[in-house]
């Protein structure tokens, strides 16, 4: 009685063993051969691989590991998505519509007009000072006199001023044209970012 005991509980041990299905994995080894087997070897796991039930159809994909290329064009993507994310909040911060993108821009674009326009004032003096330098100058050589050096140093350095005051404007210029592309962006973008189509500029 005891051994027929024995071989039930020996039975009832083995039967959930047996119907158990089993996995096997598929992977390509060195040479490019491709191998069904019942593990993969550490060695191929970071190549990927597939898992597949008993009967062989696959049950699951792992995908090959990335390459350090592949790493780091996905850390560059994050930072850029990070990135993106943070201008993103600091526009819906700055601007509730794209009328008060507008409004911010005209200013700006007004202010830099505004130093073009002292910049321009600036010149007209120091040409006006130039004049009266020149004219002295020629007072003196009619005179049959040397010109004198301060007169001489005036001039120079009313004409570096005046350089430094084209330069100004030219830079101002520039400051405008990346200003008006700069808004263009931000107004492209707020505008997505609020569900509605921009009116044209």
């Amino acid at each position: 009685m005891k051994r027929i005991l024995s071989c039930v509980a020996l039975t009832l041990t083995v039967l959930p063993l047996s119907g158990v299905a089993e996995e096997l994995y598929r992977y390509t080894d060195d040479n490019g051969v491709v191998v069904l087997d019942r593990q993969v070897p550490p060695r191929f796991i970071a190549n990927g691989y597939e898992v597949l039930d008993s009967n062989g159809r696959v049950k699951q994909v792992i995908p090959p590991a990335p390459t350090a290329e592949e790493r780091q064009a996905q850390r560059r993507e994050q930072e850029a998505r990070r990135k993106q994310d943070a201008e993103d909040a600091t526009l819906l911060r700055l601007y509730s519509s794209v009328a008060d993108l507008d409004r911010a821009q005209a200013r700006q674009l007004q202010q830099l007009d505004n130093q073009i326009a002292v910049a321009r004032a600036n010149i007209a003096e120091l040409q006006v000072e130039r004049e009266t330098l020149r004219s002295q100058a020629a007072d003196l050589e009619r005179a049959g006199r040397k010109v004198e050096q301060g007169i001489i140093d005036q001039l120079a350095t009313v004409d570096a001023e005046t350089r430094r005051q084209q330069q100004r404007i030219e830079r101002t210029q520039a400051d405008i044209e990346a200003v008006k592309a700069d808004y263009a962006s931000q107004r492209a973008r707020l505008a997505v970012l609020l569900g509605v189509e921009p009116a044209a500029r």
